[in-house]
């Protein structure tokens, strides 16, 4: 069963800092240098966090948790369904997708949504944005994949120069929860509100609004996150007792988006797999966080106009590899192609009835056509020249292999610390080597001369 708590935006992991040993291998593996190490325990920038789970599968301590729900309880007033990605799939190889969504039903939940159905709808509407982007050349080249939530907020953060190059068609999950919530309120003569949606998650991340769409807000009801590794214990006893008895039905599968009909959806859990789903010849992919960073300086420097569409996922592996999946990637891959030879490939959906909700502008977000946006990232307050100064000269003097023990994960990001007065001089290990102490040091870097003679204090 299943209690429910709606933490704040940007909130995607916790640190039990009594674990914490100071090792600062998480503070050099965060993408967006959002950790510190101050006096000997993790300090956690929430504003900087993008939830790449990376400080997950690097801590040896156990100290980073991400921020899901919990199974617990289901509330009884509310219509509860489990919003289901083909990642949950993969986790159990040799199993048929509907013996899963069987198992979730057994755990409690009222309604269990393939989001393959969505992810179909979504490759249309993206193939008729692209075919129209041709001729009007609204949007730059390349448009980058909305999908993966990280590298959305990544580009908030990071690179925000390359928000106009966001798809701007809802990401799959926002077009599902839209819909399914509409439904089954009329379904069952209720608000939307009382529709609690929980998604089944691989990475640590809530909802991940679409910075160039950012009216994708879901209902009052959710959806909250459950990570598969949170629920795949007991799915797993369901899922044995639902394959040990011999026909059980699919209790309330009312509409098609409730059970899984092709492999189709099992190719979006995969890198490449959104790409190959869609009929875009200019395309390609990259997984792994090192490579989108990679990926997005590029297309920052101009490369790749001549390409119309790029997948980019956080994880290696696509989302086969997110840090809350269950069992390991390559296995994960593995039973996702076998399943996809299984239940071989196909499309469900009308196209025409697709391009006619599209006509309608029913993928897209009116605040985007107003060209603003509101998300999860943060705008960190810009230097003075001043200060930068200061910054520059503080690097020079420390002449440093940003090695990481003064808690920072480089050099400039500890000058920048100093400068803000988040970080003591005296962090620096080869500042206090060299014999000067932080009086000394803060003296100098705040004189006219600290640009000029860094060279000569040390």
């Amino acid at each position: 069963m299943m209690h429910i708590e709606h933490d704040g935006a940007g909130c995607y992991v916790s640190f039990d800092t009594a674990l914490c040993d100071g090792c600062t291998r998480c503070v050099r593996g965060c993408p967006t240098k959002a950790l510190r190490v101050r006096k000997g325990k993790v300090v956690h920038k929430q504003e900087a966090c993008i939830g790449c789970g990376n400080c997950l599968r690097i801590c040896p301590m156990g100290v980073v948790r991400a921020a899901t729900t919990e199974l617990s309880q289901l509330k009884k007033s509310r219509i509860s369904v489990a919003l289901v990605t083909p990642i949950l799939y993969a986790q159990f190889p040799g199993v048929l997708p509907k013996d899963i969504l069987k198992g979730l039903k057994r755990l409690g939940f009222h309604h269990t949504v393939d989001m393959s159905y969505f992810f179909e709808m979504f490759q249309f509407a993206t193939e008729e944005f692209i075919r129209q982007n041709r001729r009007t050349q609204e949007a730059p080249w390349p448009l980058i994949s909305p999908v993966c939530p990280v590298v959305l907020r990544l580009i908030q953060t990071r690179f925000p120069s390359l928000i106009p190059h966001i798809h701007p068609i809802k990401r799959p999950v926002a077009l599902m929860a839209k819909k399914v919530t509409r439904i089954l309120s009329k379904h069952y003569g209720v608000n939307e509100g009382f529709i609690s949606m929980v998604y089944i998650n691989p990475c640590p991340t809530k909802k991940g609004d679409n910075p160039s769409t950012p009216d994708q807000s879901f209902t009052n009801g959710g959806p909250y996150a459950m990570g598969i590794c949170d629920i795949y214990s007991r799915l797993a006893k369901e899922v044995e007792h639902v394959r040990n008895i011999e026909a059980i039905p699919m209790a309330f599968a009312s509409y098609e988006f409730e059970q899984c009909t092709s492999g189709d959806g099992l190719l979006w859990g995969m890198s490449g797999g959104e790409t190959v789903a869609s009929d875009i010849e200019k395309s390609l992919s990259v997984s792994g966080l090192d490579e989108t960073v990679s990926m997005l300086e590029k297309i920052e420097m101009g490369l790749f106009r001549d390409t119309e569409y790029i997948e980019l996922r956080a994880c290696t592996e696509g989302c086969l590899g997110g840090a809350l999946t269950a069992i390991d990637k390559y296995l994960a891959k593995s039973a996702s192609q076998r399943m996809i030879t299984l239940l071989g490939t196909g499309k469900r959906l009308n196209r025409d009835r697709i391009n006619r909700l599209y006509e309608k502008e029913w993928f897209f977000s009116k605040r985007a056509e107003q060209g603003g946006f509101e998300g999860d990232g943060f705008a960190s307050t810009p230097f003075t020249i001043e200060e930068m100064r200061k910054i520059d000269g503080l690097i020079q003097l420390i002449n440093g292999r940003d090695c990481a023990a003064c808690g920072a994960p480089d050099c400039r990001t500890f000058a920048e610390d100093v400068v803000r007065g988040e970080a003591p001089v005296e962090a620096c290990l080869l500042l206090r080597a060299r014999g000067l102490s932080g009086e000394q040091v803060m003296t100098f870097i705040n004189s006219k001369e600290c640009g000029h003679a860094c060279q000569g204090l040390g």
